[in-house]
């Protein structure tokens, strides 16, 4: 029992260990996601957060498979992260039907700026090769769970709504 005990104390401890941290880790991000960005009010506290687009020009886009030029199928999420600062996140990934473990995930840094007067998020980002984009976000409506408006993005116009994730 002696020996049994020198290998079962070392375990239990990690064990602990392990639980107690991710237990913390979990609350830390569930609280950071429910306080807006400091100094922030209204609609600019509510968009603070990840936002998966689920509608664009009134067609579904969670769910539904897309078909590339050369025919393949595929599945398209679209994610955009307006944090605390200014700082944006653009991630979009693609996944097909017939390699749905391998998707392919673009991810892209850039910048957002609200503007209370007309309800207009400003958006920058830049691709990989070094291309910059300037949108303009103008809101509809925006809630805790919703976000509803419409991309101006150089002479289009698109209408999208997003989950709040």
């Amino acid at each position: 029992m002696k020996n049994n005990l020198k290998y079962l104390v070392p375990a239990a401890a990690v064990t602990t260990l392990f639980l107690v941290g991710c237990g913390d880790d979990d609350v830390i991000e569930a609280a950071a996601a429910d306080y807006p960005c400091e100094g922030t009010t209204g609609n600019e506290a509510l968009l603070g957060g990840s936002w998966k687009l689920t509608k664009e020009d009134g067609g579904i886009i969670s769910d539904s498979l897309f078909t590339n030029e050369d025919g393949d199928q595929y599945a398209y999420s679209l994610i955009y992260a307006f944090e605390c600062g200014g700082d944006f996140d653009i991630k979009t990934i693609l996944t097909y039907t017939d390699d749905p473990e391998y998707p392919e995930i673009y991810e892209y840094e850039g910048s957002w700026d609200f503007t209370a007067a007309d309800e207009t998020i400003g958006i920058s980002w830049e691709n990989d090769f070094k291309d910059v984009y300037e949108w303009n976000f103008d809101i509809e409506s925006v809630s805790e769970t919703t976000l509803k408006g419409t991309l101006y993005i150089e002479a289009d116009t698109i209408a999208q709504e997003f989950k709040k994730i």
